[in-house]
């Protein structure tokens, strides 16, 4: 937060330090434990599952399994890797539990206005 207008709104609102940028696996944890499911289970899933769609080498080690492999040249070999389904279900489940979850919470929050 910059600037002296900025300053001042979040002065009238109480707001005097600094806040933090929340980390997405902190509110991983804290969403599946409020959801009733297992924090660590969901956060070890959700970070493999991260760690592979943003092309990280190192969730290709354990989640994933592979498609096909075509040699790219003498000395390499190109794979193509999709997330092993014993990683992928999990994470659909935990990713279902939270959604519905947070449904009912938005549910019982518009009925609290009507």
């Amino acid at each position: 937060m910059s600037g002296p207008g900025n300053r001042a709104l979040a002065g009238s609102l109480g707001i005097r330090d600094k806040l933090a940028k929340p980390e997405a696996g902190k509110l991983i944890e804290d969403a599946a434990e409020r959801a009733g499911l297992q924090p660590r289970k969901v956060t070890t899933v959700w970070r493999a599952a991260s760690g592979f769609a943003h092309g990280r080498y190192w969730p290709n080690l354990r989640v994933s399994a592979v498609r096909d492999a075509v040699r790219g040249g003498p000395d390499h070999v190109l794979m193509a890797l999709v997330i092993d389904e014993s990683q992928h279900r999990p994470l659909t489940q935990h990713t279902r539990s939270l959604l519905h979850h947070v449904q009912a919470r938005y549910a019982a929050r518009a009925d609290k206005r009507e």
